[in-house]
């Protein structure tokens, strides 16, 4: 390998690495498939759930803050779903 081939696969792993976490998030992927293929869960874990390191881990102030974005988002989802349940339920009658 030339110094040139040796610079261009350094530029290529600095824009898209090639390393451990990659290998992780493919064996990840690849235990969700079988998860997933077995039946043995109703949905397939997350990639998040399988992975073995978190690659954006969150302190418990940030974890706090999404915690209360999914919960304000599931608790807007259900209560929208309410509305268009009772809306079709008045037009039934």
């Amino acid at each position: 390998m030339g110094i040139d081939e040796l610079r261009e696969w350094q530029a290529f792993d600095r824009v898209n690495p090639i390393g451990d976490y990659r290998m992780d998030l493919n064996f990840a992927k690849l235990a969700q498939q079988i998860a997933a293929w077995s039946g043995y869960c109703k949905e397939a874990p997350s990639l998040k759930d399988l992975l073995v390191v978190d690659p954006f881990p969150l302190t418990n102030e940030q974890r706090a803050i999404e915690t209360a974005k999914a919960d304000a988002e599931r608790s807007q989802a259900y209560t929208e779903s309410l509305i268009a349940n009772l809306k079709r339920r008045a037009k039934a009658k």
